[in-house]
């Protein structure tokens, strides 16, 4: 069960949504853009506030799904979320508590100035590759949309996952994950709730 949860964790941080335009559709253009405007896109800005909700100690609750027809395997975990290099991104520091061989994830979620998205990039301690994945924010449900690639060794090939970070209150947030089977079938294959330890502490202290 373990080892199934650390993999789709492992995974994380694809996620999207079908109407997203690309990358260069969204994206800043430099005929556009005073001085000013130019020096604004290296500092942190509003969208950056939008990621002080990740800021904090969390207790993780994980269920995965290895497949559509699959009875849902639970864990728990650890996260340490802070803000790093001048408020810029927020860096994840997970590790589950199950018994076993340690699993230690690392994470950065930040804001994209230039390009207008949301970006994220995920490490672990059971994988030699590193995921990144590029998103948007659907207000109308405090939701974190990502989408993105990642080759599974299990199909032979690169697929396309997703990714929802929806914000629940100021003291809990929850992470899905929607995968595909072989066959192109998708499903919900993760599901992490995260809740602040000591409940309703300042989210929103940050270390440069």
């Amino acid at each position: 069960m373990l080892k199934r949860c650390i993999f789709v964790i492992g995974m994380l941080l694809v996620v999207g949504c079908s109407s997203r335009k690309s990358t260069d559709a969204l994206g800043v253009k430099p005929q556009h853009l005073t001085p000013e405007e130019w020096i604004s896109l290296s500092q942190p800005g509003e969208r950056h506030e939008l990621l002080s909700a990740f800021v904090g100690e969390w207790d993780v609750e994980v269920v995965s799904w290895r497949d559509p027809k699959a009875n849902p395997e639970r864990s728990k975990a650890h996260s340490s979320s802070t803000w790093i290099l001048g408020y810029r991104y927020v860096r994840e520091k997970f590790v589950s508590l199950e018994r076993g061989p340690r699993y230690e994830g690392l994470g950065f979620l930040g804001y994209d100035a230039g390009a207008k998205l949301f970006t994220t990039v995920w490490m672990d301690s059971l994988n030699t590759s590193i995921a990144t994945s590029k998103g948007l924010f659907n207000p109308a449900t405090s939701t974190l949309e990502f989408r993105g690639e990642i080759y599974d060794p299990l199909l032979g090939r690169t697929k396309e996952t997703k990714t929802f970070i929806r914000v629940l209150s100021k003291d809990s947030f929850e992470v899905s994950m929607v995968d595909r089977t072989a066959r192109g079938i998708e499903f919900q294959s993760l599901q992490m709730t995260y809740r602040r330890q000591g409940g309703s502490a300042n989210n929103a202290s940050r270390q440069g």
